[in-house]
């Protein structure tokens, strides 16, 4: 009896070993497979984070390239607008400075207008023509502004007033002038200071210098460089006193008995714009 009951008490015993071991084991696996989870939560957090992170920069990026490019554009819709604004300026700043040139030329023709006499005509050269026979200035004074053909034209220019031609074709609002450097024109005229008289004529072209004819030989003496020719008024087209040019060289040939003066006309026909028809029969005297 005894010997069956320490029999029992050994596999109760043994039972309760195995339990307790068995239940031991479960807590142990239990653990372990918890570890395990959250290491895969973990691991799965992660790359959900990086995943976040990396959609958040792309859309960041994407973002400020989108405006960027926005303000590229607006940046250079105003440098276009401001290009258009300073192009305006600028030609604004032509338009002051060419209203300004063309008062003070107005002004020296209303100068020059008051210290004559002479009744003229005030014109403005609107064209030129180099002809067949003869070269032309063409202004936009014609017949029914009292132009008449033949007509002395002058104009005043760097403190002179010079001669330019005359009138050769006249229409309604316009009129052709042959001018002084062509080879057809001709006038009589006179040094300003020895008084000796000669034939102004031109060259056939509009060069810098025009030619003074049949100046007697005794003048040679008393001609000098940069002296002042003007109109004698020995014709009938011409008044005289009107300044013509200034002698820049003084020629003879042997044979002949006058002296050829190359001279520069008063007037730079380059620049000229504004002139003025003399009427007929009007004198021509400076104040």
């Amino acid at each position: 009896m005894k010997f069956l009951a320490r029999n029992n008490r050994i596999k109760k015993s043994t039972l309760l070993f195995i339990l307790l071991l068995f239940i031991s084991s479960v807590l142990i696996m239990s653990s372990d497979r918890g570890r395990e989870s959250l290491r895969i939560s973990e691991i799965g957090f992660s790359f959900l984070s990086f995943f976040q992170k990396g959609f958040s920069y792309t859309t960041s990026f994407f973002v400020e390239t989108v405006n960027s490019i926005n303000e590229l554009r607006k940046i250079k819709a105003e440098y276009v607008k401001l290009l258009e604004r300073l192009s305006v300026y600028e030609s604004l700043e032509k338009d002051h400075f060419a209203l300004i040139r063309e008062n003070d030329e107005l002004r020296n023709q209303l100068m020059f207008s008051s210290r004559t006499r002479a009744e003229k005509i005030p014109a403005q050269i609107i064209g030129h023509d180099s002809g067949i026979f003869y070269n032309t200035i063409t202004i936009d004074k014609g017949r029914r502004h009292g132009v008449t053909s033949n007509m002395p034209v002058v104009a005043f220019q760097d403190g002179f007033q010079g001669l330019v031609g005359r009138v050769v074709e006249v229409g309604r609002s316009s009129s052709k002038i042959i001018p002084l450097y062509d080879r057809k024109f001709s006038v009589a005229a006179r040094l300003h200071d020895s008084r000796h008289e000669g034939l102004v004529s031109g060259t056939g072209r509009n060069s810098p210098l025009i030619r003074m004819s049949h100046v007697s030989k005794s003048a040679s003496d008393r001609i000098g460089y940069n002296d002042l020719v003007i109109t004698s008024g020995l014709s009938s087209v011409y008044p005289p006193g009107i300044f013509v040019g200034r002698v820049r060289g003084v020629g003879a040939r042997g044979h002949e008995p006058s002296l050829e003066l190359e001279l520069e006309p008063v007037i730079d026909f380059s620049r000229l714009e504004f002139v003025f028809v003399l009427i007929k029969g009007s004198t021509y005297e400076e104040e």
